[in-house]
């Protein structure tokens, strides 16, 4: 049975990648891959629409090309560090009675009666948690009695302006937004297992301008943060330390960077092409020491804001990172060194048709795009096509390898008065 066609788009600072996949009743299948250069973007949002909209529109038209498919539906990932998020609750009486799948939104939605300012977008309204007459822990409380049924939500929020920008280039490439996410909600179904959704973890998207920090337990996203540092400023130091070019810097990253010097074991030498002069010869443990103090402040940076919301044994938690920075060498060592939790590097997987070259951190964000939108149809049929968008008027059942936890399934959002769920 041919299904229906869609692309997943994650627009970074330094490169755009544009996933197209074909939903059927079987099976989400990735069909192809096209990428281009991102301009007209600064930190994840948006600065100039024509620029973004011709980066766009590039990367589509090379993943159209690959597949032979007319593509005008996309799922599109937001970063920043204008989004925001909030801890909410609500609370609705039972009378005593069994509770309904009905009954449980309700309550959820009186968590979202909140105040919020016309420069600001809701993006997800994601239950975290219930409690019953006082009794807490509760994740699911359908079909349980009780009196009093509370409701925990984390709420995400954009500054409204750069979601219409974004929309408005992604328009001009002449696709139609069917859904706009967070990042680390849909990375976190591509690369965190049920068990690290359930019992703790730290999931760290280090892109080119930002780094997405998102903290998940107990099934669903706790917290989520983005902070001003990626991949690009370890380009800039490696460029001002060794007075070369940007693009030879981030060469130079890629293929002999080190986030510690205490990962080299003896001495390394390696050719660089300098701005002005010959060819030179430097050390790689000077490259090291010029990559660790960034690194380092990145995670420490994640330390402190981990602090502030994290509770309980941190040692059961665990790290996992994504993004092109991921596969430095020795970074993982270091941010275990700086957060006392173990780390480990998130390769996207689970998805037919995936190629080996998908297979990176680098693309584990568009392919967690594709996984979400396939989770977000299958939510929609378990409640009654109360979502809204392209993939649910589509298809009613999709079986996804993926192993995602009830956060990707009653993931909520609110937009222009209606409640998506």
């Amino acid at each position: 049975m041919t299904g229906k066609v869609f692309a997943a788009i994650d627009i970074g600072t330094t490169m755009i990648s544009v996933l197209v996949a074909e939903v059927t009743e079987k099976e989400t299948r990735i069909l192809g891959l096209g990428t281009a250069p991102s301009r007209g973007l600064r930190k994840g949002v948006v600065v100039n629409i024509e620029e973004a909209a011709d980066s766009i529109r590039g990367a589509v038209s090379e993943a159209g090309s690959v597949t032979g498919r007319k593509i005008s539906n996309a799922v599109v990932g937001i970063a920043g560090q204008h989004i925001k998020g909030f801890t909410s609750r609500g609370l609705i009486g039972l009378y005593g009675r069994e509770i309904t799948a009905a009954d449980r939104m309700r309550s959820i939605e009186s968590a979202q009666t909140v105040y919020m300012p016309l420069d600001r977008e809701v993006l997800h309204v994601i239950p975290t948690g219930f409690m019953l007459d006082g009794l807490g822990g509760i994740t699911d409380p359908t079909g349980m009695s009780g009196v009093r049924l509370e409701s925990t939500v984390h709420i995400l929020t954009a500054y409204t302006p750069s979601v219409q920008n974004l929309a408005k280039a992604c328009e001009q490439a002449g696709l139609e937004i069917f859904d706009t996410v967070f990042g680390p909600v849909a990375t976190a179904a591509a690369v965190l297992t049920s068990d690290e959704i359930e019992q703790g973890a730290l999931l760290l998207d280090i892109g080119g301008g930002t780094t997405d920090m998102a903290f998940f337990r107990d099934g669903a996203m706790m917290h989520a943060s983005v902070l001003g540092i990626g991949g690009m400023h370890i380009s800039n130091d490696l460029a001002v330390g060794l007075k070369v070019s940007l693009a030879e810097a981030e060469k130079i990253k890629k293929t002999a960077g080190l986030a510690s010097v205490r990962c080299l074991a003896s001495e390394e030498t390696i050719e660089i092409s300098q701005q002005a002069g010959e060819p030179q010869k430097v050390s790689r443990q000077l490259i090291a020491a010029i990559i660790q103090p960034r690194c380092e402040e990145l995670f420490e940076k994640i330390r402190e804001e981990f602090r502030t919301f994290g509770a309980g044994d941190a040692a059961a938690w665990s790290v996992v990172l994504t993004g092109g920075t991921a596969l430095l060498n020795g970074i993982t060592g270091l941010a275990a060194s700086i957060l006392a939790m173990p780390v480990r590097v998130g390769f996207p997987q689970g998805i037919a048709g995936m190629k080996n070259m998908l297979r990176t951190p680098s693309y584990a964000a568009v392919t967690g795009l594709v996984a979400y939108a396939a989770r977000r149809e299958e939510g929609a049929a378990i409640l009654h096509d109360r979502t809204a968008g392209l993939l649910a008027r589509v298809t009613k059942k999709i079986k996804n390898a993926f192993e995602c936890k009830d956060f990707l399934e009653i993931d909520q959002k609110k937009k222009k008065g209606v409640s998506y769920v």
